[in-house]
């Protein structure tokens, strides 16, 4: 009794100068203590002028060298695309290994036990089972992340795919923009010296050529960047420089009344998704074989989804209690946790299906209205095509002067480039469609079944 009264002594010792540790000025946070002196107290000033002014001390770089003609490019399909990614995804290879592992020691425990002995085989039949129903609960776990990281990862792949088919066509649009504009400037210059009025100050055109040229540098930024992101995701090695050249699908100089097939059905296409989607399927698997063998794997994966769900109320205060009931197979409180457990994985599957559908809804939507915008994209860039056709009969004529023939190739430009943009925004919306459904990695051959 009297080392009971000792212990307990010592723990409200410790309960007593724990707040006076918690404010030690050495800790970095601490609500007890003052807050960090203030900064000093400033004017406010133009912040744009100051950038504009750090931006004007930028000296140009140096000529950078360009790509290597010999293997500058690599031709890369989409579905090689998405299943490079499907197969690099971050950490599904560690969940497939760990599962592969579950399974061979499965398989040699049940071959050391085919013929227990008489005594104690049933007391290891039960322990055997108990630990095997363990095993293939956590494998459900393992292969279904597996599978939802797989999925994640080749939707974003695609997705950069995608985005480096538009700026690569962008860059075709900048240069053919930026050389017109410079023939343009030489004629303007030449009326100039002739002394010809001008339709405009030489000045716009020169700010016409300026713009062009930022456009230029920075969609060039932007493939660099997406073939880095490409390459890191796919598995390929960051040197040497090299990139990848990618295919669209469909010839964008295709005539304005071709259709556009794909408008899929929106409630088969919510159906699928919540037949497939890995992440719905883990958790109804989950929840289907909760019980008391597979309770801790239960809880882990909730910690996974928020830590604080797994709070749950302190077990017994007395450590021999503890002990016997570990020993004896009784804790108090299983079942009610057991169902709190259930509870709340039925309530994060609900949250997760409605999120899922309303993905899927949000995806056909998007599918359906990009393939309107594409068809008014193309009629626009064709009405300008028309257009040039008009002024070139017309300058033939000697009846319209270049001026305006530049300036509505520039227009067609323009609105091919707005085709380029609606057509690769419906190539990714059907890639988003297909990544909340789930079945991006069963196209690559990533299977529900476990591998053998």
């Amino acid at each position: 009794m009297g080392r009971l009264t000792l212990l307990l002594m010592m723990g409200a010792f410790l309960a007593a100068t724990a707040g006076c540790s918690l404010c030690h000025p050495c800790r970095h946070s601490c609500a007890c203590g003052p807050g960090e002196p203030l900064p000093p107290a400033v004017e406010r000033v133009s912040q744009e002028q100051a950038i504009q002014e750090l931006a004007a001390s930028v000296q140009p770089p140096p000529v950078l060298d360009e790509l290597p003609l010999v293997d500058a490019y690599r031709a890369l399909p989409p579905l090689l695309c998405q299943c490079l990614a499907a197969k690099h995804a971050p950490l599904a290879d560690g969940f497939d290994n760990q599962r592969r592992q579950l399974e061979n020691s499965s398989s040699g425990r049940r071959a050391s036990k085919e013929c227990p002995g008489l005594r104690g085989g049933l007391a290891q039949g039960g322990k055997a089972q108990k630990q095997q129903k363990q095993r293939e609960f956590q494998e459900a776990i393992l292969l279904y992340s597996a599978l939802e990281s797989r999925d994640q990862a080749a939707g974003a792949a695609l997705e950069w795919y995608y985005q480096l088919a538009a700026a690569e066509a962008k860059a075709d649009l900048l240069t053919i923009s930026l050389e017109s504009s410079s023939k343009t400037l030489q004629r303007i210059e030449e009326m100039k010296k002739l002394g010809i009025p001008l339709p405009l100050p030489i000045e716009e055109y020169q700010r016409q050529i300026a713009e062009l040229q930022l456009q230029r540098a920075q969609n060039q930024l932007m493939i660099e960047q997406l073939n880095r992101k490409l390459r890191l995701a796919l598995g390929y090695d960051l040197t040497p420089a090299w990139r990848i050249w990618p295919d669209p699908g469909m010839p964008l100089g295709t005539p304005s009344e071709m259709p556009l097939l794909f408008v899929p059905g929106v409630e088969a296409a919510v159906q699928l998704g919540l037949q497939q989607r890995p992440q719905l399927l883990l958790l109804r698997n989950t929840i289907a074989n909760l019980d008391r063998d597979t309770l801790g794997s239960a809880r882990t994966l909730l910690q996974t989804i928020n830590p604080l769900l797994t709070l749950s109320r302190p077990g017994p205060s007395c450590q021999l209690l503890a002990i016997l009931g570990k020993l004896l197979h009784i804790q108090p409180g299983q079942e009610e946790e057991l169902e709190r457990i259930r509870a709340q994985l039925c309530d994060y599957l609900q949250e997760r299906e409605r999120t899922t559908e309303a993905e899927i809804r949000a995806a056909v939507y998007e599918i359906g209205a990009r393939r309107e915008t594409i068809l008014r994209a193309r009629r626009a860039a064709d009405s300008w095509q028309e257009r040039i056709r008009d002024l070139e009969k017309r300058q033939a004529e000697g009846l319209q002067g270049a001026l305006s023939l530049a300036s509505a190739y520039l227009e067609w430009y323009k609105a091919r480039g707005e085709v380029i943009k609606e057509f690769v925004s419906w190539k990714i919306a059907i890639v988003k469609l297909k990544q909340a459904q789930g079945i991006l990695p069963a196209e690559c051959g990533y299977a529900e079944c476990k591998e053998n």
